[in-house]
């Protein structure tokens, strides 16, 4: 019978793009991830893993491996899951991540009220962009994350990821206040000749911008990379470029910034909960779920009513 151990390293090989990675993830030496992909090698009978360069890449048998372990994994997962809703109730440890700004409005408003009502869990959170965060919650580090996703970026299928809905946002553009197009509509093709401000190198946010102005027939140049929203947006009120934004990533008036919507396109972030598969019945995921729901939906209605800016958001 396969190992279930060795199955799970191999999904982290997987997951982490190397056996470098998957080892300092599990805090293993990359030695001794190489002796059990070796045995097993051995259990199946055909390579798993094949050298690319310096580092490795799956065969076709390590591809389907990968995914009867997800879920062998997840069936592993339910099991635990069942057992604890029937025997741990909501106490023990419950660790959870977000990315910053989905953090500051929505994680960490319903883990306060998480925490007020069932004193007895251990709450942790963390804050991270989804690059970090969903390796971590496959291996096992975290619990829940709140992670985002954008609809003109396809999302890979991860079977071994659930992800429940929390709320989707428009995305504007945000320039200087004193730029005269911002008086009346702007379209991504005319934004050809603008610098943009954008997410860091490796994150869906700058990937949105680059994939958002590839459709309408141009490459964007790029004059700031900055993951905090702060600094993107006194970057555009400083005139060093333009920038797309979500109402979650505004926390109050900017004069020096005007927000419109495209006329050619539409952009939409949605903003979800990921847990692994099979942990939903674990009574401190679910409450955890329960809670970024009504969160949101308290999220969504201020935003509503929220006079200037933080008004932005309106269907």
């Amino acid at each position: 019978m396969l190992s279930v151990h060795r199955l799970h390293l191999l999904r982290e090989i997987a997951s982490r793009g190397s056996i470098a990675a998957a080892a300092e993830a599990l805090f293993l030496t990359p030695s001794a991830i190489s002796q059990q992909m070796a045995t097993l090698e051995r259990e199946v009978g055909a390579p798993v893993l094949e050298r690319k360069g310096r580092g490795v890449r799956l065969t076709d048998a390590g591809r389907r491996l990968v995914g009867h372990a997800e879920r062998v994994l997840a069936v592993l997962e339910e099991a635990e899951a069942d057992v604890a809703a029937v025997s741990g109730g909501l106490a023990g440890p419950l660790r959870t991540c977000a990315f910053p700004s989905a953090a500051r409005r929505l994680l960490v408003p319903a883990l306060a009220e998480l925490s007020a009502r069932h004193g007895a869990l251990e709450i942790t959170m963390v804050d991270l962009e989804p690059d970090e965060s969903l390796p971590a919650l496959k291996s096992g580090e975290l619990d829940v994350v709140v992670t985002h996703e954008y609809d003109h970026l396809p999302e890979p299928e991860d079977p071994g990821i659930e992800r429940v809905p929390l709320l989707t946002e428009p995305m504007y553009l945000a320039m200087p206040a004193g730029d005269p197009r911002a008086r009346g509509p702007v379209a991504m093709r005319d934004l050809r000749d603008d610098a943009w401000v954008v997410g860091r190198d490796n994150t869906a946010f700058l990937d949105v911008v680059v994939r958002v102005a590839n459709e309408a027939g141009y490459q964007p140049r790029i004059s700031v990379h900055s993951n905090d929203y702060l600094v993107i947006l006194e970057a555009v009120s400083a005139g060093l470029g333009v920038a797309l934004i979500t109402p979650l990533m505004i926390i109050g008036e900017y004069e020096g910034v005007t927000f419109t919507r495209l006329t050619d396109t539409t952009v939409h972030r949605r903003v979800v909960a990921a847990i692994r598969s099979g942990s939903s019945r674990r009574p401190a995921v679910s409450a955890a779920l329960a809670e970024l729901k009504t969160t949101a939906m308290l999220v969504r209605e201020s935003l509503h009513r929220a006079p200037g800016t933080l008004g932005l958001w309106r269907d």
